[in-house]
């Protein structure tokens, strides 16, 4: 998979930060990683995919009493397919089936711990990348609010733009490790530079690839 990092495209090298930032903070918090997958089937046509993961997450705070910090993906496998990494409680799978199926009449799921390879965090992205946000298939990303914090993306690119990628990087891993309370008011201006202008479209992304946090 590594050899092939040159190859991916830009939303797939975005998708690499947005994730290993969201991974960094739940391994600095010890919060357990969890991967789920939400089909689509005939009979969810006219359904918004969107809409429906929602209506799950709120069943989901209401029977394990837990806000999903997540991060999604919508691809366009079959009828459209979320694949979720998101840090939190267990949840059983028989029970995530029969609520999906309920929601958007589609049973179809699957969930399963992420566990760090030999590679660390990076082993974890890289496998989600190579596999799961393909050209054909990769079509939205999202996260939610707590995944990391409010504006984060903004955040980083002042970080980059003010410092440069290596020291921006380093910064940037510092301050996903430190503690934090997110919500929708977090401030974080005391970390960082004034912001003027940026593009991630000329970063060298391949340190970014061979950055550990750890």
């Amino acid at each position: 998979m590594e050899e092939n990092r040159d190859a991916y495209t830009k939303k797939q090298r975005r998708a690499f930060q947005r994730l290993m930032s969201g991974l960094t903070v739940g391994k600095s918090r010890r919060e357990r990683l969890r991967f789920m997958t939400l089909t689509s089937s005939p009979e969810s046509k006219g359904r918004s995919l969107n809409t429906d993961f929602r209506a799950l997450k709120m069943r989901i705070l209401r029977k394990f009493h837990f806000k999903m910090k997540y991060w999604k993906i919508r691809t366009n496998e079959g009828n459209g397919v979320l694949h979720i990494v998101f840090r939190g409680k267990y949840i059983p799978r028989k029970w995530l089936s029969e609520q999906w199926a309920d929601i958007h009449k589609s049973p179809i799921v699957d969930i399963r711990s992420l566990r760090e390879t030999r590679k660390g965090l990076t082993g974890i992205v890289f496998y989600l990348v190579g596999n799961y946000l393909a050209k054909q298939s990769f079509e939205h990303m999202t996260w939610g609010y707590s995944w990391v914090f409010p504006a984060f993306v903004g955040s980083w690119k002042r970080l980059v733009e003010k410092y440069g990628f290596k020291r921006g990087l380093e910064l940037w891993n510092k301050l996903l490790c430190r503690p934090f309370a997110v919500t929708r008011q977090v401030r974080l201006t005391r970390f960082l530079p004034v912001y003027e202008h940026s593009s991630e479209k000329n970063l060298p992304w391949g340190a970014l690839f061979r950055t550990s946090v750890w």
